[in-house]
């Protein structure tokens, strides 16, 4: 917070929620920008890194100015926005806006923007695929996870990608900012950008987003994007994007996660009984 009040210079403070650490938005008489405070002076890095290497691509953050202050790295940003694809679920032109971003960034090289170029191939998404499932499997029941959807999810076949490119890796609808005088869309939080498929991206983005705001506004994404992806491609993504999740709420959150039941119905549909 002190890092924040210092950058305002003596204008009000509010504390945002930030994937890559403490986010606030500074408000100045002309200009509200928006400070993240990271987690750790390599996360900084990641995000810098990234935001250089994809400078110029619509619907990048804005950097305003990167800095070190006591133990905290920050970085300042142009205010990308109050609302999000969250919270606008009825905008088919910002979810059209939100997919043609993702296909400019995918067809933008990835050289430079992560030292894991070729990381994240078929063998390591075969191997992270059975990590995640095998892994799940000690919180089945914290999770409500029956046991024949463990099962079938263990037995089934991994997503397949393509040649790795530049991806955000988490373009959940919350990181697509949209700036509500002009409607222009931001996706923010590239503290975890790599190179990965494409179809890491857009199957997360298109299953959260329809989980979120419904098919009409996956419908608009996909069609900003200007591909599809086939049943049998997108579905193993969806499994393993579902068991990412589980995995994650459950290894930091405490006591049953009932709210998860969605998550399960996803695999419901693509192992039905």
């Amino acid at each position: 917070m002190d890092v924040a009040k210092n950058l305002a210079r003596g204008g009000r403070v509010h504390e945002l929620s930030s994937n890559s650490g403490r986010a606030f938005r500074l408000f100045a008489p002309h200009a509200t920008t928006i400070l993240t405070v990271y987690r750790s002076t390599s996360l900084q890095r990641r995000e810098q890194r990234a935001l250089e290497t994809l400078e110029g691509i619509e619907g990048i953050p804005q950097v305003i100015e990167w800095g070190v202050e006591g133990d905290s790295a920050w970085g300042l940003f142009e205010d990308a926005g109050a609302w999000n694809l969250a919270t606008l679920p009825s905008s088919s032109n910002a979810a059209r806006q939100a997919g043609r971003i993702l296909r400019t960034v995918h067809e933008s090289s990835p050289d430079d923007l992560t030292n894991l170029l070729g990381g994240m191939d078929a063998a390591w998404l075969r191997s992270e695929y059975q990590s995640v499932f095998t892994r799940l499997g000690r919180y089945r029941r914290k999770v409500r996870l029956p046991q024949r959807l463990l099962e079938q999810a263990l037995a089934a076949e991994p997503p397949v990608g393509g040649v790795p490119t530049a991806c955000h890796t988490n373009p959940r609808p919350d990181r697509f900012r949209v700036d509500d005088e002009t409607g222009r869309v931001t996706l923010v939080d590239w503290g975890w950008a790599t190179a990965a498929p494409a179809e890491w991206d857009f199957a997360l983005a298109v299953w959260t987003l329809t989980r979120t705001a419904g098919d009409a506004a996956a419908g608009a994404l996909i069609e900003g994007y200007g591909r599809t992806m086939p049943d049998e491609v997108l579905k193993p993504w969806i499994v393993f994007h579902s068991g990412r999740e589980l995995l994650l709420e459950a290894e930091t959150r405490d006591g049953r996660l009932d709210k998860l039941a969605p998550i399960i119905d996803q695999l419901e549909k693509v192992f039905p009984a």
